[in-house]
C-alpha cells in the first residue's frame, strides 16, 4: 500500500455463509474537494452496512462468493430484470471513483462478476449520490482551473514527453486499465515550463525533404534558418504574399517555410512549395539536375531582396573626382547604391569592398568601391592544408594588370600596367565566405583542408580592412555548407549553431543529429557562414 492512502475492509457477519467485502484505497484530495467528497464517503459507507444486512438475511445457505466493485462509469450497470436473480457486468481490477480509487480484494478472479438483484437498488442509490458528488467537485475544478488560468499558457500543439514520465513515475505500478482511468492532478505552471523548454530546444531542429536532387537547396536553406536576425524578422511577418510578382511569391513560401521550421512541433518539412515558386523565375531549378549551392544561395537572396525592397528614386550618379577623400567617396556611393537597393537583405549581408588602382607609370592611384554579398575566396593549389587567413591573404594580394587587362590611367589618359588591391571598406552583418574548390579550368574539385576559427569572436578580418578602419573586427561562425563527392556528382549537408542553445546539428536532408565543434573542420567545406560579433 503506497504512502498517502487509507485502507477500510468492511466484512459481512461471521455467520454468514456469504461474504462481501470491498477495500477502499483513497488518494489524498485537495482542500477544495475535500468537501464535496467527504459527503461521498459517509454516503458510501451508510449504503455498504445496510448491504451486509441485506445479504445476511437473504440467502445464507448460499456458497458464492461475491465481489463488489464501484466504477466510475455505470457503477453497477442496469441489466437487471424480474425474471433473472443475477446481473452481470464485466470485472476491473482497477477503477476510478472520483479520485477514490476501489481495487479488487480477490486478484485471482478471471472471471466475470456477478452481483445479486438484491442489492442493485442499494447500489444504484449510492451511484447517484456519488455522481452528484463528482459533479460537485469538478465544479470546484473549473473554477480552480480559471483562477489559474491568467498565469498559464498551455502549448495546444505538443504535449511534453517528461509531463508523461513524471505521471509514469507517480503510478509505477498502474496497470493498463489503471492507466487509461487515474488522471492525476498536474501543476500547470510547471507543466508550461516544461512544454516551453522543450519546444525552444526543438525550435529550428527540422529536416527538409530531398524532393530530387535538392539537397543544395536544402542547405543553404538551413544556414538561412540560422541567421538568427532573417529568421527573427520572418516571424514576425505575415505569410500572405505582399505583391504579385515572382520575388513576393518566392517570398511568401519562404515565410511559411520558416514559421513551420521553427514552431517546435515539426521534424522534418516538405520544400515542394518554396522550390516551385523559386522554379518559376529561374526556370533552371524546375528539374532535378544538380546545382551549384553557393551559386543558388546568390538567386535565393537577390529574389528575398526584390521582395523587400523599398527602393526610391535616384539621380543618376555623377562624374567622381579622383581627389576626393577615400572615406567621403566610399560614404557617397555607398548611399546612392542603398537608395536603389534597399531593403533587410542588403542590411544584413552586403558588405563593400574598395578596388585601388595604382599606375606603374605615373604612381597615380585611383579608388573605386563596390558592393558585395559574399566572398570568393581562392584556395592554394599547393597545399592540401591551409587556413582561412591564407585565402584571405590570396584574396586581397596584389594583382598586376597588363596586357589586354589593361586599364585606362586618368592621368596618363592611357592605357597602362597597373597594379590592383582589394580591402574589405564596409563589413556586413553577416559574412557568407565561398571556398572557390571547384576549378573551372580543369574541371575538378580542390580538397584541401581549410583550417577556419569555429569559436566566438575568432576571426579577426581587420588585417584586411582598409586604411581607414581601425580597431578589431570579431566574427563568429554558425553555419557550414559541405559538400561530398566530386564535380561528377556530389551530396550537400548543411551544420549550424542553435542560436538559442549554442548546440552545432547536422542537417541532412531530413535527418538532424547532433555535432561537434571538434569535427567541424573538414575538407568538405565549401560556404562558411559568420555573424559579426
Amino acid at each position: 500500500m503506497r504512502e498517502g492512502y487509507k485502507e477500510k475492509e468492511i466484512i459481512a457477519s461471521d455467520s454468514a455463509n456469504l461474504h462481501v467485502s470491498a477495500t477502499i484505497r483513497i488518494k489524498p484530495q485537495s482542500n477544495i474537494r475535500k468537501d464535496a467528497n467527504a459527503n461521498a464517503n459517509s454516503i458510501m459507507e451508510q449504503k455498504c452496512e445496510q448491504v451486509k444486512r441485506n445479504v445476511s438475511a437473504s440467502d445464507k445457505t448460499s456458497k458464492t462468493n461475491t465481489i463488489l466493485t464501484w466504477a466510475t462509469e455505470n457503477p453497477c450497470d442496469d441489466v437487471s430484470s424480474e425474471k433473472n436473480q443475477f446481473n452481470r457486468i464485466p470485472k476491473r481490477s482497477n477503477v476510478l471513483f472520483g479520485n477514490d480509487i476501489i481495487r479488487n480484494v480477490n486478484k485471482n478472479v478471471t472471471e466475470d462478476v456477478l452481483i445479486p438483484a438484491t442489492l442493485n437498488e442499494a447500489s444504484k442509490e449510492t451511484d447517484r449520490a456519488l455522481n452528484k458528488s463528482i459533479e460537485t467537485s469538478k465544479e470546484c475544478e473549473d473554477d480552480q482551473a480559471t483562477q489559474l488560468q491568467p498565469r498559464i499558457n498551455l502549448n495546444k500543439q505538443q504535449t511534453s514527453p517528461k509531463t508523461n514520465e513524471r505521471e509514469d513515475d507517480q503510478y509505477p505500478n498502474k496497470s493498463p486499465s489503471s492507466a487509461r482511468l487515474i488522471k492525476p492532478s498536474l501543476n500547470y505552471e510547471r507543466c508550461t515550463e516544461v512544454n516551453d523548454s522543450l519546444r525552444n530546444t526543438r525550435e529550428g531542429l527540422c529536416g527538409l525533404w530531398n524532393i530530387g536532387n535538392t539537397c543544395f537547396m536544402n542547405s543553404m536553406i538551413q544556414c538561412l534558418s540560422h541567421t538568427r536576425e532573417l529568421t527573427s524578422f520572418l516571424r514576425g511577418q505575415s505569410s500572405s504574399e505582399r505583391g504579385t510578382s515572382k520575388d513576393h511569391l518566392i517570398l511568401a513560401e519562404y515565410t511559411k517555410l520558416i514559421k513551420n521550421m521553427w514552431s517546435g512541433t515539426q521534424r522534418s518539412i516538405n520544400p515542394s512549395d518554396l522550390k516551385y515558386a523559386f522554379s518559376s523565375k529561374h526556370r533552371m531549378y524546375s528539374g532535378s539536375a544538380q546545382q551549384d549551392a553557393q551559386e543558388f544561395l546568390r538567386f535565393f537572396l537577390d529574389s528575398l531582396h526584390g521582395a523587400l525592397n523599398a527602393a526610391i528614386k535616384r539621380d543618376p550618379l555623377s562624374e567622381i573626382d579622383d581627389n576626393m577623400n577615400n572615406k567621403d567617396k566610399a560614404d557617397m556611393l555607398w548611399e546612392w547604391y542603398s537608395k536603389a537597393e534597399n531593403s533587410m537583405i542588403k542590411d544584413l549581408f552586403v558588405g563593400q569592398l574598395r578596388s585601388t588602382l595604382k599606375c606603374t607609370f605615373c604612381n597615380m592611384e585611383s579608388t573605386m568601391f563596390d558592393p558585395f554579398w559574399d566572398l570568393s575566396l581562392p584556395l592554394p593549389s599547393s597545399s592540401s592544408r591551409c587556413k582561412l587567413e591564407n585565402c584571405l591573404e590570396m584574396f586581397i594580394k596584389e594583382e598586376i594588370m597588363d596586357g589586354i587587362d589593361q586599364p585606362t590611367c586618368s592621368n596618363c589618359d592611357t592605357r597602362r600596367k597597373c597594379t590592383k588591391r582589394l580591402t574589405i571598406e564596409r563589413f556586413p552583418r553577416y559574412l557568407v565566405i565561398h571556398l572557390k574548390r571547384f576549378s573551372e579550368a580543369r574541371w575538378s574539385k580542390l580538397t584541401n583542408i581549410v583550417e577556419f576559427p569555429t569559436k566566438n569572436r575568432a576571426l579577426n578580418l581587420q588585417p584586411y580592412a582598409s586604411e581607414d578602419i581601425s580597431g578589431p573586427i570579431y566574427y563568429s561562425l554558425y553555419g557550414i555548407s559541405n559538400h561530398m563527392g566530386s564535380t561528377a556528382g556530389g551530396h550537400y549537408v548543411a551544420v549550424c549553431k542553435h542560436p538559442q542553445t549554442q548546440q552545432w546539428n547536422e542537417f541532412n536532408d531530413n535527418y538532424v543529429t547532433e555535432a561537434f565543434e571538434r569535427n567541424l573542420v573538414t575538407s568538405n567545406a565549401y560556404v562558411l557562414f559568420y555573424e559579426r560579433a
